[in-house]
C-alpha cells in the first residue's frame, strides 16, 4: 500500500466486520455519555449536513460527485467509524469546506456500507481522499495529514478547474478594540476551534484569563500543523466538537502519564495548561469543570 508522506493510516479489508453492531452502538453510547451540557447558546450542530458538507452513497455518488464536479471539485473522503485515522483528518476537511465558503464540494462516503464504491476507485487503505474534476480523479491522498498539507492539497486541485477563480477562504475577522471585546472574540472563535485566530484576538497585556486562554488556543495550532500528534490529536478534535468531558478526561489521562511512566505531553506539563484554558473557557459554573476541578485538586 503506497504512503502518503508516512502519515497514519487504516488498511481497508472489504467485509471485514471488525465490530459487531451491538458492540458499535454500545461504544457510541459511552462516548456520547462523555458530552459536558452544552453552553449557553450553543447551536445543535451534530448530523447536519449542507450542500458543501454532505454525505454520499452509492445510489447518489453519481449526481454528487461526478455530475457536481463539473461545477466545481468534489473532495471525496473514504472513512469508516472504527478508524482512527479517519476521525483525525475528518475535522479538518469539514473545518476547511466550510472555510473555502462553497469552492469545493467534501462528499463523504462510509466505505464499509458501500464497498463497491470503495473497490471501484481502489481504495486500500483508510482514510482515502480522491478530487473530482470535471468527473475524474486528479488527485489524492492516503493517511490522516496536517492541515498544512491538506491545504496544499486543496490548491493544486482548485486551479485544475477550469476558468475557476483563486481560492479565496473567508478573510480573517477584524480584531476588536477593546481588550474585554478581544477577550470575548477569542473565546468564541475557540468554542469554534479556531485556535490560530483566537491567539490574533487574545489581549497581551491581560494577565489573567487571555493567560489561561493561549496555551489552549496554542495547543490546537500545534496540533492543526502536525507539531503534535499521537494523543493529541483525538484531544483536539473532541475540543473541536465541543465534546469537552473527553477532552479533558484524555488530558488527566496525558497528566497521569496515560497508565505508563509518562507520555511527552505529560511529562512536558503541556497537558495542565491546556486543561486550565478549558476551564477558562467553560467558566467555573460548568459542571464538568467543577468535577475535573476536583480531579485536579488530588493530583
Amino acid at each position: 500500500m503506497f504512503m502518503f508522506g508516512g502519515y497514519t493510516t487504516a488498511v481497508y479489508k472489504p467485509n471485514l466486520n471488525l465490530k459487531s453492531k451491538p458492540q458499535r452502538r454500545r461504544e457510541r453510547k459511552v462516548f456520547l455519555s462523555l458530552r459536558p451540557p452544552r453552553l449557553c447558546g450553543e447551536k445543535i450542530e451534530e448530523n447536519q449536513m449542507s450542500a458543501t458538507i454532505l454525505d454520499v452513497n452509492q445510489a447518489n455518488f453519481q449526481a454528487e460527485v461526478i455530475q457536481q464536479s463539473h461545477q466545481r471539485p468534489v473532495i471525496v473522503d473514504f472513512w469508516a467509524p472504527w478508524c482512527g485515522p479517519c476521525r483525525m483528518l475528518g475535522p479538518i476537511l469539514e473545518r476547511l469546506a466550510t472555510e473555502h465558503n462553497g469552492r469545493f464540494r467534501l462528499a463523504k462516503i462510509n466505505s464499509d456500507q458501500n464497498q463497491q464504491l470503495a473497490m471501484q476507485f481502489n481504495v486500500r487503505g483508510i482514510p482515502a481522499v480522491k478530487a473530482f474534476v470535471n468527473g475524474r480523479v486528479v488527485d489524492e491522498f492516503v493517511g490522516a495529514q496536517p492541515e498544512p498539507n491538506v491545504r496544499q492539497f486543496l490548491q493544486r486541485v482548485l486551479a485544475q478547474m477550469p476558468n475557476a477563480a483563486p481560492a479565496q477562504p473567508k478573510p480573517q475577522t477584524v480584531v476588536p478594540s477593546t481588550q474585554q471585546a478581544r477577550l470575548q472574540k477569542a473565546k468564541e472563535l475557540l468554542r469554534q476551534g479556531n485556535g490560530r485566530e483566537a491567539l490574533r484576538h487574545l489581549p497581551t497585556s491581560d494577565t489573567g484569563e487571555a493567560d489561561q486562554l493561549r496555551p489552549l488556543a496554542q495547543f490546537l495550532v500545534d496540533v492543526g500543523d502536525g507539531r503534535l500528534t499521537g494523543p493529541n490529536v483525538n484531544i483536539a478534535n473532541m475540543i473541536q466538537k465541543r465534546e469537552y468531558a473527553g477532552a479533558m478526561y484524555g488530558l488527566l489521562m496525558e497528566m497521569n502519564g496515560g497508565g505508563n511512566a509518562g507520555t511527552e505531553q505529560g511529562r512536558n506539563g503541556r497537558a495542565r495548561p491546556v486543561m486550565l484554558g478549558l476551564f477558562a473557557l467553560l467558566g467555573d459554573q460548568d459542571a464538568t469543570v467543577k468535577a475535573y476541578k476536583q480531579q485536579l485538586a488530588v493530583m
